[in-house]
């Protein structure tokens, strides 16, 4: 394969060097990033390999994704790229690789033997281990010190790698190394921990699992590893035991020997995780635009908007949830406005104010700047069963402070038993249901008893499974448009819900735009009025309001000014 090679000199971002303070550890390394201006092939991009342009040494942590070289080095060392060489065994075809050997391979990490076999379903013994390790992080020197295992010599060929490995705490002193004694998974998850800790390496990706079966049988030492990487989102390759229906369980076999190729597929995953993990954000052109690649401010708001949120650091940064200003979820709308007029936010995405809000930044002297980002409405939606199509603005009136229907015949429906549902008063749906209906009254008490839903999500299953609860029954419930919209379809059945007209009215995105809805409002960017010019927050809502920013709120799916 022709070789291509890219030196690092040439573009390297300044994401890289801002984010070498996230890395101070033992290793002492940063996460570098190449812009790549070159076409680079899926079989070169799996096999790319990083080398230290002035010794020529690989660089086992690195990798290729869209157009960006990344690698894990000491701050001061230049990197070049290229194409990695392609493992040969006698023992296996090409296409019977284990998963990673590849990789594991062309960066040098792992070797055959004298033979040139791979030997996959020998087990590995610590030795062997030793030196995967050792080289995978680049501590190949010789001892400097006393060895402090009895049954290592300097004379073993593996000698090196134990004391290097003893020497930055990857493994432990004792009396006896046990060299040619296997491996077990918990003792590899053990060293991939304390390679992390080293390194000062952080969370990876995030998996859920339901739980192992067998947690309690890990050794005592490990524990600390398999909660510690579990927590910081590192796959821990579980066993899956089927139980039927679709279903199985997940077991961790801790004290199971590992074979060579298992342990290619253990360090891959492991390496790969780190590095995804570790990651910085990258600024693109619309952040350098927008004067938001140096620093962004705090941002939260409803949960509703919370997509929006999310769309606008992916139009920003590549490798966006990496920023560290990037919120994993937004603290809803009344606490949003009480962080932003307490000064911990500095702009948010929300719909209308509750009375609550006004008169709390009225007190403390807040005085805020609403920017309409986005259109909205409160929608009110039932069944999907339910015969009935409209509800009248009187007539929620009457439902929500009165109380007064018990039947849906009575609003122009079908016969059959009512009930509404409600939200708290600190959401957003609830402040337009103050805007709107209430007129500084309160929602009834017999339905903020009995009915209130505590979150978004769980109005839509409360209505939903209201009918399913009370055959022959149907509930009322509310919501803003967009999180309906985007929402429902993904957390229950087709047809469970539907929204109804109000005063004739159907809400889409059409009627939105044009405010023949009669619910109809906005999204608001808030930032508070003495916000100077040009400060990241204002960079944001100007981003927002301009064409680039309606495209990010469109792709968000909600409803931009363009519609």
């Amino acid at each position: 394969m022709k070789t291509k090679i890219i030196t690092a000199a040439a573009a390297l971002c300044t994401a890289a060097a801002a984010a070498s303070t996230a890395f101070a550890s033992g290793g002492d390394c940063v996460m570098k990033v190449v812009k790549s201006d070159i076409e680079y092939d899926w079989s070169d991009g799996y096999n790319l390999v990083g080398t230290d342009s002035e010794t020529g040494k690989t660089i086992p942590f690195c990798e290729y994704e869209n157009g960006y070289f990344y690698a894990y080095v000491p701050e001061d060392t230049e990197v070049t790229f290229k194409s990695g060489e392609q493992p040969h065994f006698n023992d296996l075809d090409a296409h019977a690789y284990a998963p990673g050997l590849s990789r594991m391979y062309a960066r040098k990490i792992i070797t055959g033997d004298e033979n040139g076999n791979f030997n996959g379903d020998e087990i590995l013994t610590r030795a062997q281990m030793a030196a995967i390790i050792a080289r995978m992080i680049n501590a190949d020197e010789a001892a400097a010190g006393e060895m402090p295992f009895k049954d290592v010599s300097e004379n073993d060929w593996f000698a090196p790698a134990v004391y290097a490995l003893y020497s930055r705490g990857i493994v432990m002193g004792d009396d006896y190394f046990n060299p040619s004694r296997s491996v077990t998974r918990e003792e590899l998850v053990t060293m991939e921990y304390r390679v992390v800790n080293y390194f000062g390496g952080t969370a990876s990706r995030v998996f859920e699992y339901d739980g192992f079966v067998d947690i309690d049988t890990v050794s005592d030492y490990a524990r600390e590893a398999y909660d510690k990487l579990y927590e910081m989102g590192y796959y821990l390759f579980p066993t899956f035991v089927p139980t039927g229906y679709g279903k199985s369980d997940q077991y961790l076999e801790p004290q199971k020997s590992i074979t060579r190729t298992e342990a290619c597929e253990y360090i891959d995953y492991f390496m790969s995780d780190f590095m995804y993990g570790n990651r910085p954000a990258i600024p693109t052109e619309l952040a350098e635009e927008f004067g938001l690649d140096e620093e962004m401010p705090v941002i939260t708001g409803s949960t509703s908007s919370y997509p929006i949120t999310e769309q606008l650091y992916r139009s920003l940064f590549i490798n966006h949830d990496k920023h560290v200003r990037f919120p994993a979820a937004h603290d809803k709308t009344i606490e949003s406005y009480k962080l932003l007029i307490d000064g911990a936010a500095d702009i948010i995405l929300v719909p209308d104010p509750t009375d609550e809000v006004e008169e709390l930044a009225e007190s403390e002297g807040a005085e805020l700047e609403y920017i309409p980002i986005s259109n909205e409405a409160l929608v009110f939606f039932t069944n999907g069963q339910n015969p009935a199509e409209n509800i009248t603005s009187e007539q929620i009136k009457s439902i929500y402070v009165d109380n007064a229907v018990s039947n849906w015949s009575e609003i122009g429906g079908p016969d059959a038993p009512f009930a509404a549902y409600c939200r708290n008063n600190d959401s957003g749906s609830h402040a337009q249901m103050e805007r709107f209906f209430l007129d500084g009254r309160e929602i009834n008490e017999d339905i903020r008893l009995e009915n209130i839903s505590i979150s978004m999500s769980s109005i839509l299953t409360d209505v939903s499974g209201f009918s399913y609860d009370n055959p022959g029954s149907y509930a009322l419930g509310y919501s803003m448009y967009y999180y309906f919209k985007n929402t429902v379809s993904f957390l229950l059945s087709e047809n469970s819900l539907k929204l109804l007209s109000v005063d004739g009215v159907m809400p889409t995105d059409e009627t939105l735009a044009d405010r023949s809805y009669p619910l109809s409002t906005n999204y608001f960017a808030v930032i508070r009025v003495d916000e100077p010019e040009n400060s990241p927050a204002r960079n944001v809502a100007g981003l927002l309001t301009s064409e680039s920013g309606q495209t990010i709120i469109a792709n968000a799916g909600f409803g931009s000014f363009k519609n």
